[in-house]
């Protein structure tokens, strides 16, 4: 059941997503001074020979890539996604580059620390979920990571879709970051009138593929700008890790209202062959990472999936450790 649902997604995204990511792209006009296509324009032709990017799946807690990749004094680029921003930084690790792409009006600017928490909605989003064990006492985590990233704003380039809410614009201006803009692509910017074509005509930036979410943008953004012929991922896990109850996975609200008391049949099992465990994913973060595997297809860098867990295998993909990418690299003796 659950593969057959992923197949419905595409279409089901789009309805979702562009009208909200228009009229968010509408509201964020006014900040739209820099796009992706100036920042490549900056890059030192001599840059990095490699990234890692990071994602915020369960492994990145139970793996801890940060302490290894601060240890080891690793020199390449670190990009992180909005969602493992704080884990980066309370561990040390200050990414070059953040990217975020969702609309959602409040949830996001979370993964920024939202100075505005106390009026918000009640929301078990946060705690619910695997996403990062601080969240479980949510004010001291909104108040912890508020300081970290007012700390360490001005090392970080914001690498903003259109389509987030411009509360979170205002809270990367305000901390201090650089602002580089990109319009998500869509659907077929062919089509006269397309939701890509109307974003494009509307902001006059770049267009990139998403692959439905932030962690698959972080991707493309760091083959197509970045341009670094080595690529890691840590925290890519598109999935839940054994035991992992439905009710805490991510879109358990949304399968309860599809599904009701039948829920649970859209689990989809995988198992991993690199660490012999059996993963849980759902029909979204299947699609997601069908989706990637298809984006991985096509990039013209050498991709290292570091995550040591989850559902991220396949064609284009080199599954190692961490420790062992950056030694063939030879970021470390």
């Amino acid at each position: 059941m659950g593969i057959e649902l992923s197949r419905e997604l595409a279409a089901a995204t789009l309805r979702k997503t562009a009208e909200v990511g228009l009229a968010n792209a509408k509201a964020n006009l006014p900040y739209i001074k820099q796009t992706i296509l100036d920042l490549s324009r900056k890059l030192d032709a001599q840059g990095p020979s490699s990234a890692v990017v990071v994602g915020a799946g369960p492994s990145l807690h139970r793996r801890n890539p940060a302490t290894v990749l601060r240890e080891s004094c690793y020199s390449g680029a670190v990009v992180a996604c909005d969602s493992a921003l704080g884990y980066c930084l309370r561990n040390g690790l200050v990414p070059e580059y953040m990217v975020t792409v969702d609309s959602h009006p409040h949830r996001m600017i979370r993964w920024l620390g939202d100075p505005a928490l106390k009026s918000r909605p009640p929301d078990d989003y946060f705690i619910r979920q695997d996403l990062d064990p601080i969240h479980q006492d949510e004010v001291l985590a909104n108040k912890t990571i508020i300081q970290l990233v007012n700390r360490h704003a001005h090392a970080i380039k914001s690498i903003l879709s259109t389509s987030v809410d411009p509360g979170v614009t205002r809270r990367c201006l305000d901390a201090g970051m650089d602002l580089y803009w990109w319009n998500p692509l869509y659907d077929d910017y062919d089509i006269p009138g397309s939701w890509s074509r109307r974003v494009y005509e509307l902001t006059g930036a770049p267009c990139m593929v998403t692959g439905g979410n932030v962690g698959s943008s972080a991707f493309a953004f760091t083959d197509a700008v970045l341009q670094v012929p080595k690529v890691a991922l840590v925290g890519f896990d598109l999935g839940y890790a054994p035991g992992t109850h439905l009710r805490n996975t991510q879109y358990y609200y949304e399968l309860l209202d599809l599904l009701g008391e039948k829920a649970g049949d859209a689990l989809i099992e995988i198992k991993n062959p690199y660490t012999g465990e059996q993963w849980l994913t759902d029909p979204t973060y299947y699609w997601y990472r069908e989706c990637l595997l298809q984006i991985i297809s096509v990039a013209r860098c050498e991709t290292f999936n570091c995550t040591e867990g989850g559902v991220l295998f396949g064609d284009g993909v080199k599954v190692i450790d961490l420790r062992e990418f950056l030694h063939e690299i030879n970021e470390v003796p």
